[in-house]
């Protein structure tokens, strides 16, 4: 199940008492050293929070051998995770010695819960947390990070509702996920939920009691709950304009009038409400005119081409007029207060550039459950901002997916801090197969995400009191950070994707290597030849949180002297190295997109001190692309010692890098403006400073 290439030995060496029954489980001796990135993980000295971050880290990865991290440190190296995971299946409990490590046993567990879908069991980990509560009883689970939620929502979800219940008298749940669990249980729409709906409606409303808000009640005529929300406004309030714009694309009629009604319904008036039609096409003509009907304040702007989201909501802020501007999904739902909450905080924060409110997850049925996760957070699609703001710091980024979090992380970077009001003002929808849902497990993002937080957190870190605004239309043409493919996917006027490169670099740009150091790095930026670099995470450092990538790393791409692409960007190159070999020894199954002629890892100096364990290296390569790896180090002269060592040829990085030199220069590299370079943002409607004073009227 795992790509291990560990194996349990036959031979036996003593015997222990098991956790199934207290029968005598005999233990295997350890198992012989055949994976130096393995072994070296399952030997480091950890507290609980270190072997917690083990499992974020192959959660994020995506790296199967992380869990035989956890389960050989669980065993004193006697057992991987695929004979633990058997030994489970058959109802064998956990092999001796386990639960005398019950931190990496629920590490473990949760990495089956949660993980990639080619190792996830959600039966399995089931099991093996019941085994752990029966055998050392719950008070394991408090230092277990998620693993007591994740286990209680494993078991909502697979329907034992009896076990939930259960579980809710035992576990150290938190008040906040005990509630989730008990509304859930409770809810009438749910399948197998009782028939009290004033019940369950009494206990959905008590986070909204708790923070002063009116109650919300359901039309019985919706189709679903979630389409007939409603609540009551609070008393009238007047302020500056507020534009609220509403993207969408073919939108689900109901849930876009419920959306559009939440607006309609605001305590605070002195709204319009931009809505947005990205070319949804004329069967949704009839959708659009009742849209418009609801309200006065609504008007259309309608985009020729679909652009995303994102286009859409730079089209309407040229043509807004609020002194704030903020945003509301076409499918979610506000509460008549968050309007005038959010104001209320800019006028009570004067130097804040902008407020934000929180929100509650829930599915059309309105139960909260998502694996992993908790019902209540920031809500990225409150972002409300002042009129000065987007002066400064400009529009959203051009992609199709993602710019929520890249814009609010620019607005703080630039100008400090949001304010936030820490009430649950919204409650958004959680759709499988949405742009945004799929894109998520717990702790993992897909590629293309983790590509645009690298790429945009590093143009971050460039941004100074001198940098201008960002310009929607410009970032079209050419962009100022990377993003993938997908990322930019038939946006109206971009340049065509580069499709092919000479070199592509498999790289950790949060790890020092050869794009760190000189002379390699000098050959790996050159302009001879077009490059591109494929950045992943390198498991075998076991990281507890994904880190930032290196400045150095990331300026040649900054500079435009070299392309970033996601993992799933599909590209062709006459040569792949590999720079970070971490990256072949605890290969992920986010495995690459490059198609290339070649691959070559590169191995460090012999007189470096770095271990490098070439047979892992190997069978990751195989795992990763289905070919055998070649060999490459930073000079002729090291190459010719590896050559020894291997007892096969292995080329200087020079050599190889020649050999995809093409004999012509290379055409322009991806449209990227560079950083000092970026091209400033004219306003479509002029922007008068405003003061302090004038903001808290």
């Amino acid at each position: 199940m795992t790509a291990s290439r560990l194996a349990v030995p036959t031979g036996v060496t003593g015997a222990a008492v098991g956790a199934s029954g207290g029968s005598v489980v005999v233990d295997p001796a350890p198992l012989p050293v055949v994976d130096q990135a393995v072994t070296r993980l399952a030997r480091r000295p950890m507290g609980p929070v270190d072997v917690h971050g083990l499992a974020r880290a192959a959660l994020r990865t995506g790296a199967p051998k992380l869990l035989d991290v956890l389960a050989l440190r669980a065993t004193e190296e006697r057992y991987d995770a695929s004979a633990i995971g058997a030994a489970l299946d058959a109802g064998r409990g956990w092999p001796g010695r386990a639960l005398a490590h019950p931190q990496e046993a629920l590490a473990l567990a949760t990495t089956w819960a949660v993980g990639d879908p080619a190792w996830r069991d959600g039966r399995r980990a089931r099991t093996a947390y019941g085994e752990i509560l029966r055998a050392l009883g719950p008070d394991v689970f408090r230092d277990a990070e998620q693993a007591a939620s994740v286990w209680a929502q494993l078991a909502f979800l697979d329907g034992d509702r009896e076990e939930v219940e259960r579980l809710l008298g035992v576990l150290p749940l938190s008040a906040a996920e005990s509630a989730d669990l008990r509304i859930d249980l409770a809810n009438p729409y749910a399948a197998g939920g009782p028939s009290d709906a004033p019940r369950w409606l009494e206990m959905f409303n008590a986070r909204l009691r708790e923070a002063g808000l009116s109650p919300v009640a359901i039309d019985p005529r919706a189709e679903h709950p979630f389409d007939g929300l409603h609540a009551a406004p609070p008393e009238a309030v007047d302020g500056p304009l507020v534009t609220v714009i509403v993207p969408s694309f073919r939108p689900d009629p109901a849930g876009l009038f419920n959306s559009l009604r939440s607006m309609q319904t605001q305590s605070y008036g002195n709204l319009e409400i931009l809505l947005v039609d990205d070319a949804s096409g004329p069967g949704f003509g009839a959708v659009y005119d009742e849209a418009l009907a609801l309200d006065p304040r609504i008007r259309l702007v309608r985009m020729r081409e679909n652009g995303g989201s994102y286009l859409g909501r730079n089209e309407a802020i040229s043509r807004s007029k609020g002194r704030f501007v903020t945003t509301q999904d076409s499918d979610d739902w506000s509460h008549p207060a968050r309007m005038a909450a959010q104001v209320l905080a800019l006028q009570q924060n004067p130097w804040a550039p902008a407020s934000r409110s929180d929100a509650i997850r829930a599915l059309d049925d309105l139960t909260l459950t998502w694996l992993g996760y908790p019902s209540r957070r920031r809500n990225a699609s409150s972002f409300m901002v002042r009129r000065t703001t987007i002066a400064t710091v400009g529009v959203f980024d051009t992609v199709r997916k993602g710019a929520d979090s890249e814009y609010h992380e620019r607005v703080e970077r630039r100008l400090g801090p949001s304010v936030d009001t820490d009430t649950p003002l919204a409650i958004t929808r959680l759709r499988g197969g949405s742009l945004s849902r799929s894109d998520f497990r717990m702790l993992w993002m897909t590629p293309d995400r983790a590509l645009y937080r690298t790429s945009f957190r590093a143009w971050h870190d460039s941004i100074t009191s001198s940098t201008p605004p960002l310009d929607g239309a410009a970032q079209v043409r050419s962009r100022t950070f990377p993003a993938s493919a997908a990322f930019r996917r038939a946006l109206p006027g971009a340049p065509a994707d580069r499709r092919s490169y000479d070199v592509a670099y498999l790289v950790d740009p949060a790890a020092p290597s050869a794009l760190t150091e000189e002379p390699m790095r000098g050959l790996i930026i050159s302009r001879d030849r077009m490059s591109c670099l494929v950045c992943q995470e390198d498991p075998t450092l076991g990281k507890p949180r994904r880190p930032n990538a290196l400045a150095k790393a990331i300026s040649p791409v900054l500079r435009g002297r070299i392309d970033m692409i996601s993992a799933s960007d599909v590209v062709s190159a006459k040569v792949l190295v590999v720079l970070t070999p971490g990256l072949l020894e605890m290969p992920s199954l986010d495995r690459p997109h490059v198609r290339a002629d070649r691959i070559v890892a590169l191995l460090p100096e012999p007189a470096a001190g770095v271990a490098a364990d070439v047979l892992a290296m190997r069978d990751g390569a195989r795992a990763l692309f289905g070919v055998e790896i070649e060999w490459c180090a930073p000079t002729a002269e090291s190459a010719q010692q590896w050559a020894i060592d291997l007892g096969e040829e292995a080329e200087s990085l020079e050599e190889i890098l020649a050999s995809a030199t093409p004999a012509t220069p290379v055409a322009a590299a991806m449209p990227v403006t560079p950083v000092a370079a970026a091209i400033p943002v004219t306003p479509a409607t002029p922007v008068a400073a405003v003061t302090p004073a004038e903001v808290a009227e």
